[in-house]
């Protein structure tokens, strides 16, 4: 029996979309011990209760997607499930009211970790719901219970369809808003591995936030001056412009050696700025530029490579806009099978990205096992 087993359906009608993924499944005879989905957010509350009844014995988590994209291919509707069948002890849990509190319920992720019989070639995977600017809370509140560990945090927040403004996470068997949902995945067969991917580099612009509300994500003034009107000077664009110019435009922070990015989510007409990830006043900053993306692709492969001779499951964590801009370039089949280098996958597009404790926008994460 295959380790691992991806399948893919791109219909948006509930029970056809689960009969093309239990048809896939059963070709392949699977008992899962974790299953990982991903789907439109109108399907994510099928598919939850559908797998976790046909599965009972197994940790089912997921979330709702902009994209699904798998070794399989990918599709904008339906689903895409990925089953782990062996060499991997699991324990799963929940964080709830992520955008205030979620440190109330620390002791989840102390429970569940107990129940692993070794941290050691552990992670903890976890999927957040987006829009409450609760990430950076969820954070700390991982940091808090796992930083003596040796066991890293990676995940995402989960994604949707642009014109909607609500996301889900979902574990074994319910959908959940403001929660997130995580697993410890223990591999039994060797190493896990950690990559980030930043297709962006710095410009010559350098800006310090002079004037920022960090609860609201918002930047007023950067050198003191407002925000707006910085940003589109050094852009040599107007305000009005402006907003049309950021997301291929994002702020980055070098910290010990990378760029954590930044996107910007709205300009305000005082000249606001606000964004994806939190901001600190008297944070320095880059603005950044697109880099040559398919040379960043290859440098990612040639890594994971020189890691792993032959992975055998791999996670992606990709942000929404990033999805959005291969698209509109007509290279994200091609970004799909690039991914294939790292044996079968499945992925999750959405509102932002974390990796140790950070929390990042307009990047990639993935998680590689041996």
């Amino acid at each position: 029996m295959d380790r691992c087993v991806v399948a893919l359906t791109s219909s948006s009608v509930n029970e056809e979309a689960y009969s093309e993924i239990q048809t896939q499944l059963d070709a392949h005879e699977v008992t899962p011990q974790l299953i990982i989905f991903f789907s439109e957010i109108d399907m994510l509350w099928f598919f939850s209760q559908k797998l976790k009844v046909r599965y009972p014995d197994a940790v089912v988590i997921g979330s709702s997607t902009y994209v699904n994209y798998t070794s399989e291919g990918y599709s904008h509707c339906g689903a895409s499930v990925m089953v782990i069948n062996s060499g991997v002890e699991v324990s799963a849990g929940l964080l709830f009211d992520i955008d205030r509190h979620p440190n109330m319920y620390k002791a989840h992720i102390k429970a569940a970790m107990d129940k692993l019989s070794s941290l050691e070639n552990t992670c903890c995977l976890e999927f957040m719901t987006a829009f409450g600017k609760g990430e950076e809370l969820v954070l700390d509140t991982f940091e808090e219970v796992l930083s003596e560990t040796g066991i890293t945090v990676a995940g995402g927040s989960a994604g949707t369809m642009p014109d909607r403004s609500e996301t889900y996470v979902a574990l074994n068997g319910d959908i959940f808003k403001q929660t997130c949902a995580f697993v410890f995945i223990h591999n039994l067969n060797g190493k896990i591995g950690f990559y980030r991917e930043n297709i962006f580099k710095p410009t010559s612009y350098r800006f310090s936030a002079t004037y920022a509300d960090c609860e609201e994500r918002t930047v007023m003034e950067y050198n003191n001056e407002p925000a707006a009107e910085i940003i589109s000077r050094a852009l040599n664009v107007s305000v009005e412009q402006l907003s049309q110019e950021l997301s291929s435009h994002p702020m980055g922070r070098i910290v010990d050696g990378s760029i954590n990015i930044t996107e910007a989510d709205k300009v305000f007409p005082d000249g606001s700025i606000s964004y994806f990830s939190t901001i600190y006043n008297h944070t320095k900053l880059l603005l950044l530029e697109t880099d040559n993306i398919r040379r960043v692709w290859n440098e990612t492969v040639q890594r994971v490579k020189n890691d792993f001779e032959k992975p055998s499951f791999t996670i992606s964590i990709n942000c929404l806009s990033r999805s959005k801009l291969f698209e509109k370039e007509s290279s994200f089949g091609e970004f799909v099978n690039v991914l294939r280098n790292y044996g079968k996958y499945i992925g999750v597009s959405g509102y932002g990205e974390q990796l140790n404790f950070i929390h990042l926008n307009q990047t990639m994460i993935l998680i590689v096992f041996e």
